[in-house]
């Protein structure tokens, strides 16, 4: 993974921050963050201005990354691309657009659909609302209490209890940040490519096919030969809700074909080759093969999960005892599902059920 460089020495917390290429800054969460998953942020810098790559949870995560960039530059951000509409990734724009009003805000029309959609309204509206923030604060009082009981149970492993410690300051600084969030939908859509062009770091912003999501964009960097894919890769356990198997390894291919040298995920390391997402389309395939002719037979969903056998990946995304539980929760079950139906003809629905607050990442506890 690349090396950690000369950052500006501010406080970006939940983030850590490293120099990726001269041009190309991440604000990822570093392991010790137990908080509510933040997708990765990445900022690229043009001669007369920044394009981000996501925007975080909240209007904190937003201001954050507003003091980072202006600790480099006095340059302006130019544009944010959301890669797709999981409120981790778009929900920091507005205190962006507040520092920059000429912002361009570019996605996919699907992704701005999705941002728009009832399953992110319960928690975030298009303006900040009390009603809103309490409800954060509901979900953080849940999880304290939550956390509360495994730190107080004598079952529990001393490593644990400190990471659930560590945990409570982590969610309680998030819903501190939480007020003012609102979403800001994009103005500017895109079906296949949009150029932001530079002398010395052009930005291709491209949708590639369906994947995780309906509307995934990928930024590529050809000159720096770095590419961030959204959660079309995540590390080190895949995200699976609401996807398009079949359409999701096509997508990979597509992204490999690139070249890359760097690939930035939607959350967690770069990386350097393309080992990773090889197994990410490899695990999608045994799924779908596994999956498919049991529901072209008629065989009913819950019987499908019974049956199928995914260990052949657990070695590869469960290498610990929690990763194993959220390679089956993240992963294989909501996979199943999508191949199930997909094998059926059935559509994937964007988001339907889905608690959108801060996919929990209980993955490290």
């Amino acid at each position: 993974m690349p090396a950690m460089a000369a950052v500006p020495l501010i406080d970006v917390r939940p983030f850590a921050a490293r120099e990726i290429d001269p041009q190309v800054h991440l604000l990822s969460t570093p392991q010790d963050y137990y908080g509510p998953a933040v997708g990765n942020v990445s900022i690229i810098e043009q001669s007369d201005g920044y394009v981000l790559v996501d925007s975080g949870l909240s209007a904190g995560n937003g201001r954050t990354i507003v003091n980072y960039v202006k600790a480099r530059s006095a340059k302006p951000v130019k544009a944010v691309v959301i890669t797709h509409w999981h409120n981790d990734h778009p929900q920091g724009v507005s205190a962006i657009r507040q520092a920059w009003p000429k912002v361009r805000i570019i996605a996919t029309a699907a992704t701005k659909a999705g941002m728009l959609g009832p399953e992110v309204d319960e928690l975030v509206g298009l303006e900040p609302g009390p009603q809103y923030v309490e409800k954060v604060q509901k979900l953080n009082a849940e999880q304290q209490a939550t956390l509360d009981k495994l730190i107080a149970d004598p079952a529990t492993t001393p490593d644990r209890r400190e990471r659930a410690r560590k945990a409570k300051l982590d969610f309680a600084a998030f819903a501190a940040t939480y007020s003012d969030t609102y979403i800001v939908p994009p103005a500017e859509t895109f079906d296949k490519e949009l150029l932001i062009d530079d002398p010395v770091a052009p930005v291709k912003v491209m949708f590639l096919g369906r994947a995780n999501t309906a509307g995934d964009a990928v930024v590529w960097l050809p000159r720096q030969k770095i590419v961030m894919s959204g959660d079309i890769v995540v590390w080190p356990t895949p995200f699976g809700f609401f996807s398009y198997p079949g359409e999701w390894v096509q997508t990979l291919g597509k992204l490999k074909a690139l070249g890359y040298s760097i690939l930035i995920p939607g959350h967690g390391e770069p990386q350097t080759d393309t080992v990773y997402i090889d197994q990410l389309s490899g695990s999608i395939e045994d799924i779908r093969a596994q999956v498919g002719p049991l529901a072209k037979a008629g065989m009913p969903l819950d019987e499908v999960g019974r049956k199928v056998d995914f260990s052949r990946y657990a070695a590869v995304f469960g290498k610990t005892e929690r990763m194993k539980t959220l390679f089956k929760t993240y992963w294989t079950d909501p996979m199943t599902e999508n191949a199930w139906k997909e094998a059926k003809g059935m559509p994937i629905v964007q988001g339907e059920g889905e608690v959108t607050v801060a996919k929990q990442s209980d993955k490290k506890r």
